[in-house]
């Protein structure tokens, strides 16, 4: 186990993924600084809606209980303060044990990895999500009337199963969330197909 600040958020940070950041609230802005300071990630979490805070004092709702190792790639300092950073994800992570240091969650946590699998054998699941994900990139570029630009999908299923999901325009919390606590890559994928589907046809009605 680790110790870590978390970053309590209303989206998920999926492994692979980029996700960039404006950091306003002191708190927060505290934080960073000292995770660039010393070198170390900091964890994306959750939050779960219409649960009980866990101080009172808090704003922030309880997380889920899964998230994910945010890397600082860049960090830009604004002249009043803000901080503008990019972050990769990295591994996930299950919460062990979550108290407030300040105002501030810190978290111990434990490595949350998927089951092992023969990854060569999802090659052509893969093959039919990418296959998928071409259609509905398509189907939404119609629905909004645009180009959207080109969307580059990596081989690997492993990466691709993370890379959807983070590309998809209307995933809800709950299924965002569903899919970063799936243990296989092969259910990822299979639940992105269905997700695919659906967006597809819901899009194709527009």
């Amino acid at each position: 186990m680790q110790s870590m600040q978390l970053f309590p958020l209303q989206t998920v940070l999926y492994p692979h993924c980029v996700l960039p950041l404006h950091i306003f609230e002191p708190r927060y802005r505290t934080m960073i600084h000292m995770c660039l300071e010393h070198g170390v990630p900091f964890g994306i979490v959750q939050l779960a809606a219409g649960v009980e805070l866990l101080d009172a004092s808090f704003a922030d709702g309880e997380p889920f209980s899964v998230g994910t190792v945010a890397e600082i790639q860049k960090a830009t300092l604004l002249e009043d303060g803000r901080l503008l950073i990019n972050t990769r994800g990295g591994e996930r992570f299950r919460i062990a044990e979550a108290s407030y240091d300040g105002d501030c969650m810190t978290a111990l946590v434990e490595p949350y990895r998927d089951a092992e699998e023969d990854l060569r054998a999802l090659a052509r699941l893969a093959l039919e999500v990418r296959s998928m994900f071409q259609v509905y990139w398509e189907t939404l570029e119609k629905a909004l009337n645009r180009e959207l630009g080109r969307f580059d999908l990596p081989e690997e299923p492993d990466i691709l199963s993370w890379i959807i999901p983070a590309a998809l325009q209307h995933l809800s919390n709950q299924w965002k969330q569903a899919l970063l606590e799936t243990r296989t890559t092969r259910k990822r994928l299979e639940m992105e197909l269905y997700v695919l589907q659906a967006e597809i046809e819901k899009l194709s009605g527009l």
